[in-house]
């Protein structure tokens, strides 16, 4: 094998090499994989730019970058491009200490390259914490052998391995254990997800959307993630119904390389009423030990941020018994004047905001 990689666009590589490759690497999860990465470009100001280094031997993929270029906010919408990675490179297993450092040399000049070819101002990656590679927790953050300022957080992480039901219930916050029993008294039920509730997701998405002000995210993306992860096995999600048999809570969890995600929710008032959040939670706990699952990652934490929406986010997910594990992110700054004064104008923007918006 040699060392002068070959840059090669994703679809140049193909839809079945992209995900051998994709479940070959150790440093690949989800986010790696093809439908991902379409799912992903159906978000409104977002394009594919991702790309894989090839063996200028065996032309065979040794490491690939899932990579989406993101427009700015109106009206500085390509001036305030950014390239986002999620997933971040992913590298092959076969490469030595010494071609691994060559690729990610090219990894960075290609990164750069594609930057000023579309105009980005700043890279921002982030290694997803389920990846095998990064379950050793060492400690050291891989982005940065691509010159990367840290920017990395962390994550809650439930490690599931030789834990019975009882242990997982008592390992569980007593806020969420009275939580479930609440649910559960108030006669809500639950069952996995089935394609006809894909209705159900939409009309709660939206309806929570309007209520947090927030954007509506496309339906192509929700497809997506019934018809391409639900359907093959690669996500789950759980149905929260309550006593009158109406739908009050959907969550949606990526399942891959022996790891659990919590995904996507779409939940209306009377959910957070109930307890049915939290005891979808507890069914889908349980179901992930059952089925082998080693690894939950109930999502990015926020522990130390004061009181408000972030902080409340992150308790609910801490309340599952999960620790803390490192969540690796880094920036590579391309323009860096323009990635400056967007900074001071973030800056600025967010000491007028409030903590609960």
């Amino acid at each position: 094998m040699g060392s002068n990689f070959k840059f090669a666009s994703r679809p140049d590589v193909g839809i079945e090499r992209w995900n051998y490759c994709s479940d070959k690497f150790p440093d690949a999860w989800l986010w790696h994989r093809w439908e991902a990465i379409d799912a992903y470009a159906t978000w409104p100001g977002t394009t594919d730019a991702s790309f894989a280094l090839l063996d200028p031997v065996s032309s065979d993929p040794v490491a690939l970058v899932p990579l989406h270029r993101i427009l700015g906010p109106r009206p500085i919408r390509n001036w305030a491009a950014r390239f986002e990675s999620t997933g971040g490179p992913a590298y092959a297993e076969t490469l030595s200490a010494r071609q691994r450092g060559h690729a990610e040399r090219d990894v960075r000049s290609t990164l750069l390259s594609l930057a000023a070819q579309s105009q980005v101002h700043r890279i921002e990656l982030a290694m997803a914490p389920l990846a095998p590679a990064r379950q050793t927790r060492n400690g050291i953050n891989p982005l940065a052998m691509l010159g990367c300022a840290d920017a990395s957080t962390q994550s809650w992480i439930l490690d599931l391995s030789g834990r019975d039901e009882e242990a997982l219930w008592q390992n569980m916050e007593h806020r969420v254990r009275k939580s479930v029993n609440k649910a559960e008294r108030n006669g809500v039920r639950v069952r996995i997800v089935v394609a006809g509730d894909f209705p159900d997701f939409l009309r709660l998405h939206k309806q929570a959307a309007k209520r947090n002000g927030l954007p509506v995210k496309p339906n192509a993306y929700f497809e997506t993630i019934f018809c391409d992860f639900i359907a093959n096995d690669r996500a789950i999600g759980f149905c929260a119904q309550g006593p009158d048999g109406q739908t009050i809570a959907i969550h949606v969890f990526g399942i891959y390389k022996q790891g659990a995600l919590y995904w996507v929710v779409a939940s209306n008032p009377e959910a957070l009423r109930c307890g049915a959040n939290d005891l979808v939670q507890w069914h889908a706990i349980r179901t992930f030990a059952k089925r082998g699952i080693t690894y939950y990652e109930c999502g990015e934490a926020f522990p130390g941020t004061p009181d408000g929406k972030l902080r409340r986010i992150s308790d609910f997910k801490k309340g599952f018994g999960g620790d803390l594990a490192p969540y690796y992110r880094g920036n590579l700054n391309s323009r860096p004047r323009v990635a400056a004064v967007l900074s001071l104008l973030r800056a600025i923007r967010g000491r007028g905001m409030r903590g609960d918006t």
